[in-house]
């Protein structure tokens, strides 16, 4: 049950609930999330993305990994439950998503590790309002203006699906910041 390791691979049985899905929140057990995050670390690489809302004179973004492509003009993000930019994207029903460049790390980090109830992230950082009023980072390797079209509860996240109402793209080709085993 849950994440295994074995011959140099970590093997996810998915009999008996595990580190995922299906569970009822508060019941996994502390093994349990510990592989959870094990599986999650190791299983995928992933693009960062950040992804940010503005409402009522409030900005707030944060680093994801969790952000993908389900339909030509759909996106699905993953918010924790403790995230003060979650707050802001379900009061205005829309979020921006900016696609991070290999040579972005700070940004990043800086997105990543603080939380935006007590450090304003965008201090210092070039970014302008997409149509839905979302902060889109000015130099990034794309960057989707979202309003939100389905939220999905988790638990203790939420699955937020966004339509694209606006893209941009960098001019030049870039390689995108990778997130993989916990790191960059």
């Amino acid at each position: 049950m849950g994440a295994r390791r074995g011959a140099g691979w970590l093997r996810w049985d998915a009999e008996g609930g595990g580190g995922l899905g299906g569970v009822e929140e508060g019941q996994r057990t502390v093994q349990e999330e510990e592989e959870a995050m094990e599986l999650r670390q190791d299983m995928l690489t992933h693009g960062v993305n950040v992804v940010a809302a503005e409402d009522a004179g409030k900005r707030r973004g944060l680093a994801v990994a969790w952000a993908t492509q389900v339909a030509k003009d759909r996106v699905v993000i993953s918010v924790g439950e403790h995230s003060a930019t979650r707050e802001l994207i379900l009061a205005s029903k829309a979020f921006g998503l900016s696609v991070l460049r290999r040579d972005q790390l700070e940004v990043a980090r800086r997105f990543g590790t603080q939380s935006s109830r007590d450090v304003d992230k965008f201090e210092g950082i070039g970014f302008h309002a997409g149509e839905t009023g979302s902060p889109l980072l000015d130099e990034c390797g794309a960057a989707f203006d979202c309003v939100v079209d389905a939220v999905y509860d988790q638990g203790w996240q939420k699955l937020i699906v966004g339509r694209i109402v606006g893209a941009e793209f960098a001019e030049e080709e870039y390689e995108p910041l990778l997130y993989r085993q916990g790191d960059y």
